[in-house]
């Protein structure tokens, strides 16, 4: 109960995608009225339904786009068929990026008037494809790579979030600006900060190991802003109280996935 008490209070005040882990946690602890607050806020969020389809527990992603078209006017139930086609051919080109078939997206493109860019495809390789999908898809050169999503995140702030290093390197050789802010004021280097520990950052490493990869895309995101002349403030922008309230969030997840186990 106390677990839960202390999440509950975290639940008003975080950024939608830290919900996320915090619902997990909730889901698998059984945790009924951390799940229920933690439904409805993202619910009510812009968060995207491939997040909560790939995300969540599938129960769980039902009842969020249940609530959501609930709450979905008359005006738009008239365009729902439209959508709903839209929607479908959107989907085969991430089924595609899933069982990485470049060739097929291809095809699937040359067959609608669906673009890369519609479908999002590069925020959607960057956050769950294989990385030679990404590179196979950048390759195309059909995708801008500073389209921002409906949440408005660029690619390289999907990529930030994701923490692997050669989709971040990739990105800015072709044309990432690593300048671009989120609509709540993040660049991507903030976004790499904020999803990493102190000690994950200053963990080293032995010989034969696995180079430490939250380091490296910090490191390379933040040589990146003080090559640009014109970062200035944005590679210094104050994001201190979500930095702490993340720390938190990760250290409340912990003590969650232990308290279940």
């Amino acid at each position: 109960m106390f677990l839960q008490r202390r999440l509950q209070n975290f639940v008003g005040k975080a950024l939608v995608e830290d919900m996320i882990p915090i619902l997990v946690v909730a889901f698998h602890c059984q945790l009924s009225q951390l799940v229920t607050q933690c439904v409805d806020r993202i619910a009510r969020s812009d968060l995207d339904n491939i997040s909560i389809e790939k995300e969540l527990p599938h129960d769980v992603a039902v009842e969020i786009k249940l609530l959501r078209r609930k709450s979905i006017s008359d005006e738009e139930n008239n365009t729902e068929a439209v959508d709903a086609l839209r929607e479908k051919r959107i989907k085969r080109i991430h089924m595609a990026l899933d069982s990485d078939d470049v060739e097929l997206v291809k095809l699937l493109l040359t067959e609608s008037d669906i673009t890369l860019d519609d479908a999002n495809a590069l925020h959607y390789a960057a956050s769950y494809c294989d990385l030679k999908v990404v590179s196979e898809v950048l390759s195309l050169g059909l995708a801008d790579v500073n389209l921002r999503n409906s949440r408005g995140y660029t690619v390289l702030h999907i990529a930030a979030m994701r923490k692997e290093p050669s989709v971040i390197v990739s990105m800015l050789a072709k044309g990432a600006s690593a300048l671009d802010l989120t609509s709540d004021g993040q660049s991507a280097v903030s976004i790499c900060r904020r999803l990493t520990r102190p000690k994950d950052y200053h963990a080293k490493t032995e010989q034969g190991q696995e180079a430490n990869k939250d380091r490296l895309c910090i490191d390379i995101l933040e040589r990146e802003m003080r090559r640009n002349p014109m970062a200035g403030s944005a590679s210094i922008t104050s994001h201190t109280m979500v930095d702490d309230l993340h720390m938190k969030l990760l250290y409340l997840e912990n003590r969650g996935i232990l308290f279940c186990t």
